[in-house]
């Protein structure tokens, strides 16, 4: 019981601190100057700036997801996507639900399918990380199943001679 209050509070920890990096690490990415080179890919001006702000949130969400998929895949395992979703539907729904709901109906298609496009990022791109961490192979020699008749590969020369032999 006491474990499990404590991952509660550590997933709580988590995710006001998320709260907390993410807004930063946004704001900091939009600042970011236009590279001139971006802009030449584009047609019109506007649709350079708007793929550079998508593209540089995009980023951005990522690095500052990254390290807390890397600590709720450590601390949860194998619940740890659904903290992970937990804790970015939370986030969501307190930082940016609110504002979403005010304009949405009033905006343009271009905004509402960035904005959608946004949500799908913001709910989806930790959960996501840490799945894929999770399926990354383990470097780990115990956690690795061994196939029947063949030494594990941690049993010395003469330990897995020893084995084979015992097996057959």
């Amino acid at each position: 019981m006491i474990k499990r209050i404590a991952l509660v509070a550590l997933a709580i920890g988590l995710a006001l601190l998320y709260m907390g990096v993410l807004p930063v690490t946004t704001i900091y990415a939009s600042a970011l100057r236009v590279p001139p080179w971006w802009s030449q890919l584009f047609f019109a001006r506007t649709s350079g700036i708007l793929a550079w702000l998508v593209t540089v949130h995009t980023f951005a969400v990522f690095f500052a997801s990254l390290p807390f998929a890397l600590a709720i895949n450590l601390i949860y395992g194998r619940m740890g996507v659904w903290v992970a979703l937990a804790l970015t539907v939370a986030v969501y729904a307190v930082t940016t639900l609110p504002s979403v709901v005010s304009f949405f109906g009033d905006s343009s298609l271009r905004v509402e399918l960035i904005t959608m496009f946004d949500t799908v990022k913001l709910i989806g791109l930790m959960p996501a990380l840490v799945w894929g961490i999770g399926a990354l192979r383990s470097n780990y020699r115990i956690g690795r199943p061994m196939k029947d008749g063949l030494p594990s590969s941690s049993i010395g020369a003469r330990g897995a001679h020893a084995e084979r032999r015992a097996t057959r």
